[in-house]
Formats: structure tokens, sequence, C-alpha cells
């Protein structure tokens, strides 16, 4: 399967909820993508942008070992975010796909996809409740 399919699939829909439960989602995968990116020199950690109708296209020069100031960034988009657009979280560094995919020993499973279904999951389960 491609990178570009699986990522299809990697995404939530959030239909039936509220604006602020959205942002919440939302702000909770950030966080849990971000924080399991691997880190080295906390380039790619720093290069996660959120974004709103459009996906980033850029490489950022940020370093964040930590994510702080990533998630921070990332929670001012979602600040902004509004029932019927569409949240990207992108990062475009050139290695990101060979991360997502295993190349990392501190991300063996990637961030982005296992993520998603963790969320999917409690959505689920939240739904059946």
């Amino acid at each position: 399967m491609s990178f570009s399919k699986d990522l299809d699939k990697a995404t939530l829909n959030l239909n039936g909820y509220t604006e602020i439960t959205v942002r919440g989602i939302l702000l909770d995968l950030t966080r849990l993508i971000i924080k399991a990116s691997p880190v080295d020199t906390g380039r790619f950690r720093g290069n996660w942008q959120a974004s709103v109708n459009t996906p980033k296209v850029t490489q950022l020069k940020r370093k964040d070992r930590t994510g702080t100031r990533t998630i921070t960034a990332a929670s001012n988009v979602i600040e902004k975010f509004n029932m019927g657009q569409t949240f990207y979280l992108t990062n475009n560094l050139p290695y990101a796909r060979r991360l997502e995919y295993g190349y990392s020993k501190q991300a063996p499973s990637g961030m982005l996809r296992i993520n998603v279904m963790r969320v999917q999951s409690e959505l689920e389960k939240a739904r059946k409740r």
C-alpha cells in the first residue's frame, strides 16, 4: 500500500461532535503525534505544522526537543478551527515517511497512524457508552 493511501486512512470523522469537543480531540491527537515523534536534534519534532483548509508545504528550521513550542503553535491554530473546516498536521522533512514506517528505534510503529488509530478507538468506545 502506498504512503498516501495509508494516510488517507489516517483521518478522523468528527461529524456529530460539538466544536469544542472537536478542538479538544484535535489537540489531544496533535500532542500524541508530536510527543511520539523520535528526537535526535529536535528538528523532526519541531517541524510538525498545523493548518486549516490547506496543508503546509514548507520545512521549518525550528528545533524542539520537548515538543512544547510545536504543540503551542498547533494549539493556536486549533483554537481558530471551525466546524466544516479541514485540519492538517504535516511534517515536510524528507525523512518523515521513513520515520512513520519504523525507521526509528524510538518510534518503531511510527507516530501518526498509531495515534490516529488510538483516538479512533477511544471515540468508538465513547460513542458506544
